[in-house]
């Protein structure tokens, strides 16, 4: 049986519309080996992963599995 969770669309959406930015940006070897566009990159778009990531992402997950990323 596979467990589901549901969420919200306008999150999935952010969530969509981060990881095509760390897509786009991973995709072209030579735009991650140039610093300028790397901290270019971390200065528009961190706050917005930091956000997906903690308060998004997270609270997806049921409790068990968030214990279980706890206690890795």
């Amino acid at each position: 049986m596979t467990n589901k969770v549901e969420v919200k669309l306008d999150e999935l959406k952010r969530v969509f519309n981060i990881v095509e930015e760390v897509h786009d940006l991973l995709h072209q070897p030579e735009k991650y080996k140039d610093t300028d566009v790397m901290d270019s990159f971390v200065q528009e778009h961190y706050a917005e992963l930091h956000a997906v990531y903690y308060d998004i992402l997270w609270n997806w997950l049921p409790q068990d599995v968030q214990t279980e990323i706890l206690d890795r």
